[in-house]
C-alpha cells in the first residue's frame, strides 16, 4: 500500500475543522508475483483531501509505470497479476486507476479513535496494455486507533469487490493491516504495519507484507513520510520503497 498512514499520533495537532491538503507521492515495488520474470512498478500520484472534524474526503489521481510482463490492478496501491502472461517483458506508462475515498470519525476521543471508511477505485487506467483492469473495485473498511501515551496501536480491517476484466474472474477479498507507531517528540514519528489480503486469484498465496515507516514535520503544515515494503509471499512484492510529501492549508 502506498502509505499515508491517518493515524491520530501523525495528525496535525490543532488542526482547524475544514482544513485542505495536497500531497505528492512515489513509490517503486519489484516482485516475480509467481512468475519467472520481475514486474517493476513506479507509482507517482497527486492526493488532495479535505477534512472537517468528523469527515475526511480523498481523491487520488496517479501516473503509473509498469515494466516487465505482469498486469497491474489499481487500488490504494498497484498489484501485480499475470505475471506469467507474456514471456516478454516490456515498458509502458500512463494516467492509473483513480481513487476516491470518505471517511467518517465515528469515534475521536482521547482514549480512542474509529474510523470508517468507503472507497472507490475508478477504471481510468488503459487496460490494454495492462495499467489497469478498465473496471471500478469498491472497498469497505473500519480503523481503530489506542493511543498509549506516546505510542499508538493501530488496526483495521475491511472487504473490497472487484470487477472482472474479460477473460478474468477477479475474487472479492478481505483485507487486514495491524501495528504500531511511536511519537519521538513534536516533530518525528516511526512505525510498523504489517498488511494481509486474501488473494484475487484462486490458487495464490495471500499478500502478507511489512512496512516500516518514519513521519517527519517539515513546518506547521507540511510533513514527509518514508516508508519501505517486504513482502512475504509469492503473490507480494518482494520489497518497495517511497515517500509522500504532504502539504495542508
Amino acid at each position: 500500500m502506498l502509505v499515508l498512514v491517518a493515524c491520530p499520533s501523525l495528525a496535525d495537532e490543532g488542526s482547524p475543522p475544514g482544513r485542505f491538503g495536497i500531497a505528492l507521492g512515489a513509490d517503486y515495488s519489484t516482485g516475480k508475483y509467481g512468475g519467472t520474470q520481475s514486474t517493476d512498478v513506479a507509482y507517482f500520484p497527486v492526493m488532495a483531501r479535505y477534512e472537517t472534524d468528523r469527515w475526511l474526503v480523498k481523491l487520488t489521481v496517479p501516473y503509473v509505470r509498469i515494466t516487465g510482463p505482469g498486469t497491474v490492478v489499481g487500488g490504494d496501491r498497484p498489484i501485480v497479476i499475470d505475471a506469467g502472461g507474456s514471456p516478454q517483458r516490456r515498458t509502458e506508462s500512463g494516467l492509473g486507476d483513480v481513487g476516491t475515498s470518505v471517511t467518517y470519525s465515528a469515534i475521536a476521543t482521547s482514549r480512542l479513535f474509529l474510523d470508517l471508511t468507503a472507497k472507490i477505485k475508478w477504471g481510468t487506467a488503459d487496460e490494454s496494455v495492462g495499467l489497469g483492469t478498465g473496471k471500478n473495485d469498491y472497498a469497505l473498511q473500519t480503523d481503530v486507533y489506542k493511543p498509549l501515551g506516546a505510542f499508538t496501536v493501530f488496526a483495521g480491517i475491511g472487504y473490497r469487490w472487484y470487477g472482472d476484466p474479460p477473460g478474468s474472474d477477479l475474487r472479492n477479498v478481505a483485507f487486514a493491516s495491524a501495528g504500531g507507531v511511536y511519537k519521538f517528540g513534536p516533530r518525528v514519528s516511526a512505525g510498523a504495519s504489517f498488511d494481509y489480503r486474501q488473494p484475487i486469484i484462486s490458487g495464490r498465496d495471500p499478500i502478507r507484507e511489512l512496512t516500516p515507516f518514519i513521519a517527519v514535520k517539515l513546518g506547521d503544515s507540511t510533513k514527509v513520510q518514508i516508508y519501505a515494503v517486504r513482502g512475504f509471499s509469492d503473490s507480494s512484492s518482494d520489497w518497495g520503497a517511497g515517500a509522500v510529501l504532504i502539504q495542508s492549508f
